[in-house]
């Protein structure tokens, strides 16, 4: 009794719980919660002691490799970088030190550059700050649907729902609806049509709600163009000019016109809420004195909470 009340006094003392004792093995460790042919899920829970913010306030980045299909996860803990291959979760992390200048290109050197936006590659990211059995963790639960995505925009691309038989896994309805109904406007049969209400039922996707937004292709290339030249956001001008229809109803200067609003928003939208890496990265390429002081502002602030 005397060595177990010595024991347990000693922890309170040093201000650790016994949770945190036996938790070594689950903090700073990543884990798998599903692993399918077609969705791979895993979830980790960062301690978050040490743990610094990138821009964005964020604790991490995600980062994609240029040549294999691979999802990283850069931490920031003290003085140096923690690089984690997100679903290889027995692989230890690359640990190393850089400044911010020097940052992008380490990551260069190891082959991965920031992902940006992870749902327009597939991957659904749940984050945030947790009480993990007494411990204060930063956690972070990404699931790939990559493959799966992939699957159902060869399905739909060539109107055929067999491709999908045997497939349970289910897809969240953000990733695929828009390809979904874009493809569902472009089929000009009636087996076409069937095929596509066949797929969007195993998605559990009602084609009969009311479209809030316009088609993204037109009758009349005029108001087509109009919309798209004025009023249409960034995500709706980017799909419009993806699609090899444009092409026809555009003539090459207003194609030109709308390729160049369509860099404007982008850059727009990296100057609110770009991270300091890919606005680095941007300046290099485009030496926009908007850049550089949105970069300075940002070191700023970062220097004024270290």
């Amino acid at each position: 009794m005397k060595k177990t009340f010595l024991f347990a006094l000693l922890l309170f003392v040093h201000g650790c719980s016994i949770n945190q004792l036996f938790l070594t093995d689950e903090i700073d460790t990543i884990t798998t919660v599903q692993q399918s042919h077609f969705v791979r899920h895993n979830r980790a829970y960062f301690s978050r002691e040490n743990l610094l913010p990138f821009s964005g306030k964020k604790p991490f980045l995600l980062l994609t490799h240029k040549k294999r299909h691979d999802l990283g996860v850069l931490l920031h803990r003290g003085n140096t970088y923690l690089l984690y291959r997100f679903f290889s979760p027995s692989t230890p992390p690359i640990r190393f030190k850089a400044n911010h200048r020097q940052l992008r290109k380490k990551l260069a050197q190891y082959g991965y550059i920031p992902l940006g936006n992870p749902e327009n590659k597939g991957y659904i990211v749940h984050s945030g700050p947790r009480r993990y059995k007494g411990v204060k963790t930063y956690l972070i639960d990404i699931t790939d649907y990559t493959k799966l995505k992939t699957r159902y925009q060869n399905a739909i691309r060539n109107y055929r729902s067999d491709m999908l038989s045997g497939i349970h896994d289910r897809l969240p309805k953000q990733l695929i609806e828009p390809y979904l109904r874009y493809y569902r406007q472009q089929a000009d049969t009636e087996e076409k049509k069937k095929e596509i209400a066949r797929i969007a039922e195993k998605l559990h996707i009602s084609l009969d709600k009311k479209e809030v937004s316009p088609p993204l292709l037109l009758n009349s290339d005029q108001p087509s163009y109009h919309y798209y030249r004025y009023r249409a956001s960034m995500y709706e001008l980017g799909n419009y000019l993806n699609t090899p229809q444009s092409r026809a109803v555009l003539t090459p200067a207003q194609y030109t016109i709308l390729q160049h609003r369509l860099g404007t928003l982008q850059q727009e939208k990296l100057l609110q809420g770009g991270s300091l890496e890919t606005l680095i990265a941007a300046y290099e390429k485009n030496h926009d004195p908007r850049f550089k002081q949105r970069i300075m502002a940002l070191l700023k602030a970062q220097n004024a909470t270290q």
